[in-house]
């Protein structure tokens, strides 16, 4: 289980991180934005899908301060995804459960402007207060108790994508906000580890807090994979090295050609099998937002999240989403008290399949 995913930490950060925070912006004086701006950090600890976004974020600053340098900050699991973003200068790799260690971190590269793109965490929002930069910006949100940490807190929303609330933090700089998350595939994969002709990719696994409620059954993708198989496509399951072994273990389940990838690429490989690939179908999770973000035709399921708020971004994309009522309620990724647990079961194999067509057929098209 990754940092953010461990209910232990979540337990903590609310305990014990409202009051340290709260009391942090009691003896804090905020500050101006600096005149001149020679290094931004942008600190996101967790998520590969979040951080796909923040291509859009850091493409932007570029644009707006071509002589500043980014320094990306980010947890273990999402390190090698910030690597990949066009525009940061360097990523430095923190953990997120040892506040010490992230601080001298933080106060090691002396940034100018520090962005917390966190919209919950509160160990977060301390560890800004405390990095040494000369202005820092993060959200306002609802219930979180984070914003007395920051020179300017920005309102954190449940009403938009969440692109558009990364976009608002960059407001307080002066910076228009335009661009759509994107990545290159760097084309390193050797032709001969794909399969022959036309292929579409399945990500059957989600990842993040209670990651088994985005899950969709097992049945109705082997039903997708037979029935995109009788039409030509071969199809490669994606993963990773946790998810190998099952991922195997379904493969075998299916007649035609299926074949697992999981546990075998690095993520600057699986971009090439993105790419290449004729369309990708998802749950909602991070490949979902690699997918879109390189340019793949992208059918992403929408259980307990919703487009709205985490779909993926991009001419070729589509969300399917749960027709149970109820469901599509995920705002920071955790509540799930209360909840349906069954909104994956309100996805029909014929609405995806359907969108996948509909993807598919387009992309093939001449422009």
């Amino acid at each position: 289980m990754s940092e953010r995913g461990s209910p232990t930490l979540r337990m903590l950060d609310r305990h014990a991180g409202i009051p340290v925070v709260a009391a942090t912006g009691l003896v804090r004086r905020k500050r101006s934005k600096p005149a001149e701006i020679r290094r931004i950090g942008v600190l996101k600890a967790y998520a590969i899908g979040d951080t796909v976004l923040l291509s859009a974020i850091v493409r932007d600053l570029v644009d707006a301060q071509p002589d500043a340098e980014i320094v990306f900050f980010s947890g273990l699991d999402n390190a090698r995804t910030a690597e990949l973003l066009d525009g940061v200068s360097t990523v430095v790799s923190v953990p997120i459960s040892r506040p010490w260690r992230t601080v001298r971190a933080l106060r090691a590269h002396r940034v100018d402007v520090l962005l917390d793109f966190g919209a919950w965490p509160r160990i977060e929002a301390l560890e800004t207060a405390l990095s040494g930069a000369r202005y820092t910006v993060g959200f306002r949100t609802e219930g979180q108790y984070r914003h007395y940490a920051y020179d300017a807190a920005v309102p954190h929303s449940a009403d938009v994508h969440e692109l558009e609330n990364y976009r608002r933090l960059l407001e307080p700089l002066g910076v228009e906000a335009r661009a759509l998350p994107r990545l290159e595939a760097p084309g390193e994969l050797a032709p001969e580890l794909l399969p022959d002709g036309d292929y579409v990719v399945f990500h059957l696994w989600p990842g993040g807090y209670r990651s088994e409620l985005k899950e969709w059954p097992l049945d109705r993708w082997r039903e997708l994979a037979e029935q995109l198989n009788g039409q030509g496509y071969a199809v490669v399951l994606t993963g990773g090295p946790d998810d190998a072994e099952r991922t195997a273990a379904f493969a075998q389940t299916c007649q035609g050609p299926v074949t697992s990838a999981a546990g075998r690429f690095s993520i600057r490989e699986v971009l090439d099998v993105l790419a290449r690939s004729r369309g990708v179908v998802s749950v909602n999770t991070g490949t979902m937002h690699l997918a879109a973000a390189v340019g793949a035709p992208t059918v992403a399921l929408n259980g307990p999240t919703s487009d709205r708020r985490w779909g993926p971004l991009g001419e070729l994309t589509a969300s399917v989403n749960s027709e149970l009522d109820g469901c599509g309620y995920l705002n920071l990724g955790s509540e799930y008290d209360g909840r349906r647990q069954d909104c994956m079961l309100g996805i029909s194999v014929e609405r995806v399949l359907e969108a996948t067509r509909g993807l598919v057929g387009a992309a093939r098209e001449p422009a």
